[in-house]
């Protein structure tokens, strides 16, 4: 079994503790994140953190470098490693914060896959935009999403078996933003959605549900269904389903770094990420003077009070600016400068004249670097390279 196919191999029955993915306040236009998060522990301070990771040597989700050192990691309810773990995943950290806000601890690291199954339509292509139909969600990606196993000459197309990490775009649960894409061989189909009723018949994004997991689901819930298709008549056989628990309340405490796509915006300074209601009368933003509309990509800093996340700072961030990714690892495949594999992400250092503590010369397979790049489709153009 591959990495990417252990990343959302099997799963476990259990609840996700909350959403986090949509958005409802003022702002301006944008990209983003959300999805399923689980909200602080009870009864604890500490930081919580959600997004797409972005670097490694410590993971790093929304510029916090956390240290994974004893952290319990899940992977689609599958206990891992942070070896395991991959450029684009969406995370749900639960930890410390060190005396320098950029620096925690990680107590754990959960990553859940929210689609999975063969392309129906579209295509995508690493380093452009594009969008996708798969389990009856539309898939969208842009500069930023991870690609694995795809090239500008191997773009996603109909009929390839695809494994899907990202966060919710839109108020109806049937459009999200892809963080990474993986090709897979798994025959497993998940599908995220809101649950529909109709003559008691249940379905998800349009896959008519069957089983008797499926009859546990209430109309209305978003929730993540994992199960085979049926030859006959294609509707999906449920095996598992994950779903938000009960709204939060005041038991939750201390600090929340979250990153959303917002879907809706309400009155009174006041907006979702997903099931999480923030507050934002009392945010600074930044820059200065922006606004948040539906659509905005956004990255919430605040404090969990009645059950509500007090925003502290709302970051505006721009969805087709290229965001920095840092490696820190042994190279795990060398075949040459242009074309070598850190934390199982392809480099290319081809555009480097120099590095620090060593000689072009000297990379090789199990060599240990620290690297800064950008994501150029679906490989890490290296800008700054260190030899470790």
């Amino acid at each position: 079994m591959s990495k990417s196919e252990k990343a959302h191999a099997q799963l476990t029955r259990r609840r996700w503790m909350v959403l986090a993915a949509s958005a409802v306040t003022a702002g301006c236009g944008g990209g983003g994140t959300g999805g399923f998060a689980g909200l602080p522990g009870t009864g604890g301070t500490g930081v919580f953190a959600q997004g797409a990771i972005s670097g490694f040597g410590s993971v790093i989700i929304n510029a916090i470098k956390f240290d994974d050192t004893l952290a319990a990691v899940l992977i689609d309810g599958q206990s891992a490693s942070s070896a395991d773990l991959r450029l684009g995943m969406v995370a749900s950290v639960q930890g410390q914060r060190g005396s320098d806000v950029t620096l925690g601890t990680a107590n754990s690291i959960e990553v859940w896959s929210i689609a999975q199954g063969i392309v129906s339509a579209g295509r995508a292509t690493p380093g452009s935009s594009g969008q996708f139909t798969l389990a009856g969600m539309t898939v969208l990606t842009d500069l930023n999403t991870v690609f694995e196993g795809s090239s500008a000459t191997l773009p996603v197309l109909s009929g390839q078996r695809v494994a899907v990490w990202g966060l919710q775009t839109g108020a109806d649960a049937r459009s999200w933003s892809a963080t990474r894409v993986a090709v897979v061989s798994a025959t497993t189909v998940v599908s995220t959605g809101l649950v529909s009723v109709v003559n008691s018949q249940r379905s998800v994004n349009g896959l008519v549900l069957s089983g008797d997991a499926a009859r546990a689901l209430v109309a209305g819930d978003l929730v993540r269904v994992r199960g085979t298709l049926s030859s006959i008549d294609g509707s999906l056989a449920v095996q598992g389903a994950q779903y938000p628990s009960a709204p939060a309340t005041n038991a939750q405490q201390g600090e929340a770094e979250i990153e959303g796509w917002v879907t809706s915006v309400a009155t009174s300074g006041r907006f979702n990420l997903g099931s999480v209601v923030v507050d934002a009368s009392q945010a600074r933003f930044d820059p200065t003077g922006a606004r948040v509309v539906a659509g905005s990509r956004v990255e919430v800093s605040g404090t969990w009070q009645s059950g509500v996340l007090k925003a502290a700072k709302i970051e505006v961030q721009d969805a087709q600016k290229v965001e920095t990714v840092e490696l820190s690892g042994r190279i795990q495949e060398f075949t040459s400068l242009a074309n070598f594999v850190v934390r199982g992400q392809p480099c290319d250092a081809s555009g480097l004249s120099v590095v620090s503590n060593g000689r072009l010369t000297d990379l090789k397979l199990g060599v240990s670097v620290k690297l800064t790049g950008t994501k150029a489709g679906d490989v890490l153009k290296v800008t700054k390279l260190e030899l470790a």
